[in-house]
C-alpha cells in the first residue's frame, strides 16, 4: 500500500483547496458505462524520416456502471477540434476515416489508429491534433472529464540533457506561500524521448522523505509539461501535476535556463511550486 504524505498547516487559509484545475471524481459504480481517454495528452516524437508509422491511442471504458462488460460492440464518435494546429496530409493521415472508434464486445478499450508522417514533423515547434469524443452507443456516455485527447507531434529534441550526460543545475524553489529553497546541485537526467527527471520535488532535500524524490517532466520544443504522477515516483499516493491544460507548465529559455510550475495534493490543502533551473 502506498503511503500518503500529509502536511499540517498553521493557517486556516491553507485548509481549503481553491484550485479550479482539480477535477471532481465521477461515481462510476452506477448509471451507464463511462467512456473516454484515460490520458488527455500523448507526445509523438520522431527526429528522422522513418516513413509513415502507425500509432494507436486507446479509448477506454473507465466505469462499467453495472460491473459487466458489454456483450456487443460499443462505438464512439469523434471530431477534430478547430484549435488543432497539425494538418492532415502533413504530420498525419487518418488510418480509418469513419470518424468512429469501436470497443469490441467483452473488451475494456478500443484503439484509435493514426498514421504519423515521421519525415514531416516540424523541427522547431510542436503541432497538435486535438480530438473530441462526441457521442457513443446506447447505454454508454462519454465522460465530460475524459472526452479530449491532445496528440502533440514533436520534431525537435530536448537539449536540457542527453542520454548518458545529465545536466547539473542550481534550482530555486518558491512555494505559493513564499517559502523559498535553493538547491546548488540538482541533477536533471534524460529518461526517455524528450522526457526528463529531476532530483527533488517540492522543498524537501534529497533522501529525506523517499528513496527517489524526483518528478518527471516533458520538454516539447521549449514548452514544459508536468504530467500527472505519484509523488516521489509513486512512493506516496499524493499527486504531482502541472496546472495548465495546454502543456505550458514552464518553458525553456535556452539550454542553460528553464522553469516548471506544478502542484502537489495534500488533504489539508494543495501546494504549488515554481522551480527555476540555471545550469552550473
Amino acid at each position: 500500500m502506498k503511503k500518503i504524505l500529509t502536511l499540517l498547516f498553521a493557517s486556516a487559509a491553507f485548509l481549503a483547496c481553491t484550485d479550479d484545475n482539480i477535477k471532481e471524481e465521477q461515481d462510476f459504480s452506477n448509471g451507464p458505462k463511462v467512456l473516454g481517454f484515460s490520458s488527455n495528452f500523448e507526445s509523438v516524437a520522431y527526429f528522422e524520416d522513418l516513413g509513415a508509422v502507425e500509432r494507436n491511442f486507446p479509448v477506454n471504458i473507465l466505469g462499467n456502471g453495472n460491473g459487466q462488460l458489454s456483450d456487443t460492440d460499443i462505438t464512439v464518435t469523434y471530431e477534430v477540434d478547430a484549435a488543432s494546429t497539425a494538418t492532415e496530409g502533413v504530420e498525419f493521415d487518418f488510418a480509418d476515416t469513419s470518424g468512429m472508434v469501436t470497443i469490441p464486445a467483452g473488451s475494456t478499450f478500443g484503439m484509435f489508429p493514426l498514421m504519423v508522417n515521421t519525415g514531416d514533423l516540424n523541427p522547431t515547434e510542436k503541432t497538435e491534433l486535438i480530438l473530441n469524443l462526441t457521442t457513443s452507443s446506447e447505454g454508454t456516455v462519454v465522460g465530460a472529464q475524459y472526452n479530449r485527447l491532445r496528440i502533440v507531434f514533436v520534431g525537435c529534441q530536448t537539449q536540457i540533457a542527453t542520454a548518458g550526460s545529465p545536466g547539473s543545475f542550481t534550482c530555486t524553489i518558491v512555494r505559493n506561500d513564499g517559502a523559498t529553497v535553493v538547491r546548488s546541485s540538482e541533477t536533471v537526467s534524460l529518461v526517455d524521448i524528450n522526457t526528463l527527471k529531476t532530483t527533488t520535488t517540492g522543498t524537501w532535500a534529497a533522501g529525506t522523505i523517499a528513496p527517489d524524490q524526483a518528478y518527471n517532466f516533458i520538454d516539447i520544443c521549449g514548452d514544459i509539461t508536468v504530467p500527472v504522477q505519484g509523488l516521489c515516483q509513486g512512493y506516496y499516493s499524493n499527486q504531482v501535476y502541472g496546472l495548465t491544460s495546454d502543456g505550458t507548465d514552464g518553458e525553456v529559455d535556452d539550454i542553460n535556463n528553464f522553469n516548471a510550475t506544478y502542484e502537489i495534493t495534500f488533504a489539508a490543502g494543495n501546494r504549488q511550486y515554481t522551480n527555476t533551473y540555471v545550469r552550473n
